[in-house]
């Protein structure tokens, strides 16, 4: 903690401050996919995300033009004290965003004006459902992965350091595809994943791939986020070969979810197309997540 700045002052998020991030999240387990080491180090450059503290309470914070954004602090007990004191040194108006909705409620008790935050909800599912695609509402995700098996022939690879070069590789090919450089929300999941693969022995993440025809054409790469639930960060597949993108989740799935009761898939950021492809696979629940502003 000590090699932490005290707020105002930040500093840069390392690999270092892996075993820390760690300990942390042991003393106070989350729901939200947002509080995890992966997530923070390999979007810190992206959403200019840095650390500081407050008391015994960690903070990542990205200093805006217009105003501070924050994560919820991070630490154990009540977050009141932390908050109070953050708005009071701080310059500019202050935003917490993806706040679990314990926090918001704490926020709220201080004068804090809290909002839901639908497109930042994660969806969890149930592991099993996944993995065995069972029943009639599971008939088009099993009619697509037939689709894709009638289109290639393939093999499921788990991930290791140079299977994660290759899919560097892949994932270069498929923005090029998407144009990513010309569309920020992809440019900056572009860096984010880039650096899961760069760094994939070094976050202790776990990953698997599709390769067909000498080639890697999907993978995907996940963590146990809490002792009940896998969290998936991140899922590419070739987007003209039908049915893939199913292929690969549910192959992942039974090679890494078998011993979690849930699946956390993120969010659908308010994307029309993300959000219906999220709500096809039947989600048991939503992670609510909320912002909250000093007034």
């Amino acid at each position: 903690m000590n090699m932490i700045p005290e707020y105002p002052q930040s500093r840069q998020i390392t690999l270092r401050d892996k075993p820390f991030f760690d300990a942390v999240f042991a003393q106070r387990p989350t729901e939200i996919s947002a509080y995890s080491f992966t997530n923070i180090f390999a979007w810190r450059e992206s959403q200019q995300t840095e650390l500081s503290r407050i008391y015994d309470h960690i903070l990542l914070i990205n200093n805006q033009n217009e105003h501070i954004s924050s994560l919820e602090p991070l630490g154990v007990g009540s977050i009141k004290p932390v908050v109070e004191e953050m708005i009071r040194r701080s310059d500019r108006p202050v935003i917490f965003e993806r706040i679990s909705g314990e926090a918001g409620g704490e926020m709220k008790d201080i004068g804090l004006i809290v909002e839901y935050d639908p497109d930042n909800s994660d969806y969890v599912y149930a592991a099993q459902d996944l993995i065995e695609l069972a029943g009639r509402r599971f008939d088009g995700k099993r009619n697509f992965i037939a689709r894709a098996r009638s289109q290639i022939e393939y093999e499921y690879v788990k991930m290791d350091e140079s299977v994660a070069v290759e899919c560097e590789a892949f994932a270069d090919l498929w923005c090029e595809h998407k144009m990513c450089e010309t569309i920020e929300g992809l440019r900056k999941e572009r860096c984010a994943v880039n650096q899961m693969l760069t760094n994939f022995d070094s976050l202790g993440i776990v990953g698997g791939a599709i390769r067909a025809g000498g080639a890697i054409v999907a993978f995907s790469l996940g963590e146990k986020l809490n002792d009940d639930t896998l969290v998936i960060h991140a899922e590419k597949a070739h987007t003209q070969i039908d049915g893939l993108y199913q292929l690969i989740n549910n192959e992942f799935c039974k090679a890494e979810a078998q011993s979690y009761k849930y699946v956390n898939r993120e969010q659908d950021l308010g994307i029309p197309g993300l959000r219906k492809a999220k709500q096809s696979y039947h989600p048991v629940r939503l992670i609510e997540t909320f912002t909250a502003k000093s007034p």
